[in-house]
Order: C-alpha cells, then structure tokens, then sequence
C-alpha cells in the first residue's frame, strides 16, 4: 500500500483529494484489496486552524514539511501537490531532495513556460513518476465521447464546445491563488479537447473582469479559448465565473449528429449523462441509450455513474504501486503550452471590465 501526503489543504487538498483518499481506502480494505495506507497526511500552514479532517486515525494535518516527514516516508508516498500554480516548481524540487519520487500534481501543471520546460529537467533528472490530475479523461463519460469519435457512428467529428460555468465569488474574494479565469476551470476542458481531437493552436483567448457589488477582480469573471486542432476540428471552451447556475457540458457535433455530454456537477451527485442524436431528430424525447457489442454508445439517452476522481487515484494508485506508472504527462505538458499561449495573448489583449458568452 502508498500513503498519501497532500500539500495544501485548500478546497482541492482538504475537499476533493483528502476526502476522496479516505472514501478509496475504505473501500478497498472492505474489498479486501487494501490500495491506500492511513493516515493520509496533509501539510498546510495553516493546518491548525482548519477543522478536523476524516475520522480518528484517518488524516494527520501539519503545517510544514519537515513535520511531515516524521509520518511518512517517502519510499511508499504519494505526494499530491495541490498548492496554486505559481508555486509548484520550488515545492516540487524541494520534495525531490527528500526523496519523494511518486507524485500528482493538480492542474494547471505550470504557470509559465519557462517553469514548464524547468518542471520537465526536474523530472528527468531526478526520475521523478509524475501525473497531472485529468479525471476528467479517465472518466466513463470521456470513454464514451472517445469511442464514439473512433467508431465514426455519427461521421467526422467536426467542433466541440465546453461550457463550465458556475458561481464562483466567495473562493475567488478569499484567495489569490488563480491569477485568471484561465486556470479554474479551462484546463480541465482543454485536456478533454486534445484528447478527443488531437494536436491543436490557438486561435483566440480572452478574459474578463469578476464583478460583485464595488468591487471588481481582474481577468477572474470567466475565459473563451478557442483552438484549430490539426484533425480540422475546430474547439470552443467557455467559462463564466460569475454564472448564476453551474454548468459542465460538452457538446461534440459530428457530420452525422451530435453528443451532448453532461459531467457530475459535484460530490452531491456522481451520475453523468450522455444524449447521442441524429441531425435529422425530431421534437421526441430520445430514447434510453445502450452500449453495442464494442461499449460505442448508439443512439438515445445514457445515464449511468461516472465517479471520476475515485477512478482516477484508483487507476493512478495502481499505476503507482505496480511501477506501470500513468503515462499522461505528455498531454499535460501539451494543455500547459497551450494555457501558457492563451495567458500570453490575453495579456497583451484589452480585458473586458464585465463579460457574456
């Protein structure tokens, strides 16, 4: 078994991966295939001001690394790294020196180029086994989306738009940690993008303002990126921070069709949709969808439970712990050029006090 340390116990750290660690360890002891070793260690500064996370003997806060290593050992972790992006390169050398070799990394993987192409000597050099955190593309639903483009059932695929939109002021008034819109929501998108279509640039980006009663925060209200993938397929993102509603949606349009994937919204609810329709459909409401003898989904209305996250550090675990690894580096490192190219145009380009889509 690994045991988990998870650096920065903010809504990803504590939220997201403590709490999905602890759900996976439990359910593989009771399967009788222990895969995760508690307690999970999180390190934060401020660990002692948080409230207490899982239960007796599951998760051990410290507020410095020095203190961690008293708890784990890095022969048998798993680092998670879920601190904000501009300070993962220096927390990532520092881990290397105390011998962690094993670690995920949240999204976006670098805040600059200069910082990707440093990331990726470090890895090289010290023979770090690194994954970016992409549940999205192991997720049943994206495994639906991505046999359907290879089976050619509906034809070429020919655009796909993303649309991640929700309410985000209280995080984005609390912390500095995202310095745009850029990296909330859209590098999960662009990952699921180059995915399914392959090789892409960019064609345009921008951001806008985040506005909420006097006060206004620079490039957070929400982001376009669109992108001319080397297949021909042509990508729109869209995320507006400042929706009243939360939307996470892909729309996939085919020569022959379309496939509108919903993912999960949140913890609340792990069931994904999929609706596969012809061009020519009518008013009707599709049918219930099924899997052909292959698992390419035909026609009609798919529902079924798409836990990406807990799928995601299970197969990641695994991957670990067998020495087969993960091997989605090289589309990370593809994602972060192309943020790193949408930050730079965004830059230079006139930001919008308000946005629409």
């Amino acid at each position: 078994m690994l045991q988990p340390l998870v650096v920065g116990l903010g809504r990803s750290g504590s939220g997201l991966h403590l709490n999905t660690l602890v759900r996976l360890a439990r359910r593989t002891t009771a399967t009788g295939d222990p895969l995760v070793a508690l307690p999970a260690v999180g390190c934060d500064p401020r660990a002692g001001d948080l409230r207490p996370l899982g239960m007796p003997g599951e998760v051990t806060a410290v507020t410095a690394l020095e203190q961690a290593l008293r708890y784990v050992d890095p022969a048998t972790a798993v680092v998670h790294v879920c601190t904000p992006p501009r300070l993962r390169y220096d927390l990532l050398a520092e881990l290397a020196g105390h011998g962690f070799r094993r670690m995920i990394v949240e999204k976006p993987l670098a805040a600059s180029a200069d910082e990707l192409d440093a990331l990726i000597r470090l890895r090289q050099e010290a023979g770090l086994d690194l994954v970016a955190v992409a549940h999205w593309i192991t997720s049943r639903l994206t495994d639906r989306l991505r046999r359907l483009v290879r089976g050619g059932r509906l034809g070429s695929l020919r655009r796909i738009t993303v649309d991640q939109h929700k309410p985000r002021f209280l995080r984005s008034l609390a912390t500095d940690g995202h310095p745009s819109a850029l990296d909330v929501e859209i590098p999960h998108s662009l990952a699921l993008a180059l995915d399914l279509a392959g090789p892409a640039e960019l064609r345009a980006a921008r951001c806008w303002d985040l506005r909420c009663e006097d006060r206004g925060l620079p490039r957070l209200g929400g982001a376009h990126v669109e992108l001319e993938h080397r297949s021909g397929v042509v990508t729109l993102l869209r995320s507006d921070l400042g929706a009243p509603v939360r939307q996470r949606s892909v729309v996939c349009e085919f020569e022959g069709g379309t496939a509108t994937a919903h993912f999960p919204l949140s913890e609340d609810d792990d069931h994904a949709q999929l609706v596969i329709a012809p061009c020519d459909r009518g008013t009707a409401a599709p049918p219930a969808g099924v899997l052909d003898a292959d698992g390419v989904p035909g026609l009609g209305h798919h529902v079924f439970r798409d836990d990406a996250l807990t799928d995601f550090l299970d197969g990641t675990y695994r991957g670990f712990a067998s020495g087969a690894g993960v091997g989605n580096f090289p589309l990370a490192c593809a994602t972060a050029r192309l943020l790193c190219a949408a930050r730079e145009h965004c830059a230079v380009t006139p930001h919008a006090r308000a946005g629409s889509l």
